[in-house]
């Protein structure tokens, strides 16, 4: 049992430690919130390269796996690319590194936080698993929500691996599209066009977090029916 105890410790240790990493380096390279205009500027060179595409894929991937910020990823990439290729790399980029960092938490952190929370985090797996889908795409829909912590967090607790994978690729079509289509326009340096590409942007993420509360809006509207269902069967 200590022995066990010890190893989900290191693992989690070495959790710690990569992503405290990766925030050092992506800090150095400008793959941060505040360097994220002088990143963009220097990616777009690259966009006429013929490794451009496979390159951009793995990059967001791997950087998005190990806690890059997403937004700062897929600015880039709309930037590069434009907003049709953009927006399918960006989406394709994000489902990738959604994917690898909800592994890299359930395989280093897992462990250990089932041993700190004991039966507390078995309910609370229990309780997401059963509305895992629906949980995990309004979450997505919410743009000002941090695209890693989400990822890691639903790893944490071991959460339905299909129902994640699906939520999150439903949910995350639609903000990866607004961020791509106005990444252009943000991170030009025409003053009037990034005030207008910010305007709209508020715009989007307001429609976003409305939209986010659809799944629930749905659900509601078919326990109702399946009641009066009920209601009227036990009447006949």
């Amino acid at each position: 049992m200590q022995r066990a105890t010890v190893k989900a410790s290191a693992k989690l240790a070495l959790l710690v430690i990569i992503l405290a990493a990766t925030f050092i380096v992506a800090r150095h390279l400008g793959l941060s919130h505040g360097g994220m205009t002088k990143f963009a500027q220097r990616a777009r060179a690259l966009r006429d390269a013929p490794y451009a595409v496979p390159l951009f894929l793995l990059v967001y991937a791997v950087a998005g796996t190990l806690g890059v910020p997403g937004s700062v990823l897929t600015l880039t990439g709309g930037a590069v690319f434009g907003f049709e290729l953009g927006t399918l790399l960006n989406w394709l980029g994000a489902s990738i590194a959604a994917i690898g960092g909800y592994w890299l938490a359930r395989l280093l952190g897992k462990d250990a936080v089932e041993r700190i929370g004991g039966r507390k985090i078995y309910a609370l797996e229990k309780l997401a698993d059963a509305h895992a889908f629906s949980t995990v795409l309004r979450l997505r829909l919410i743009p000002v929500l941090p695209f890693n912590a989400l990822n890691f967090a639903c790893g944490l607790v071991g959460l339905d691996f299909a129902s994640y994978v699906a939520g999150t690729m439903i949910g995350d079509l639609p903000v990866t599209a607004a961020y791509t289509y106005f990444a252009d326009a943000l991170l030009s340096g025409v003053a009037g066009a990034r005030r207008t590409a910010l305007f709209h942007a508020s715009i989007a993420g307001a429609l976003l977090i409305l939209l986010s509360f659809v799944p629930g809006m749905i659900k509601r509207a078919r326990e109702r029916r399946a009641k009066e269902i009920r209601e009227r069967e036990s009447r006949a």
